[in-house]
């Protein structure tokens, strides 16, 4: 799997990565930790590092998944009107 280069939604991450929305819910706002083998998928998934994903705090993370889907939404608006 490589990062994907689209609008996406965190659901379809969650998906991606084989795991529920609401276990990535949980991780994103720091409820539940982020166990190591789920960290390598979302990192295949996203591009963001394993070690964000095990280590970072929920805001680090937050901010992560955030400029990954709307950096991605802006890449793909920028392509579409070219």
């Amino acid at each position: 799997m490589q990062a994907l280069k689209k609008s996406i939604t965190k659901k379809e991450i969650a998906q991606r990565a084989d795991i529920s929305p609401e276990f990535f819910s949980h991780i994103l706002h720091g409820r539940r930790g982020c166990p190591p083998a789920v960290a390598v998928r979302l990192e295949k998934v996203t591009g963001i590092s394993r070690k964000i994903w095990v280590w970072s705090s929920a805001m680090t993370k937050k901010r992560a998944i955030d400029d990954f889907i709307y950096g991605f939404k802006e890449q793909c608006e920028q392509d579409e009107s070219e």
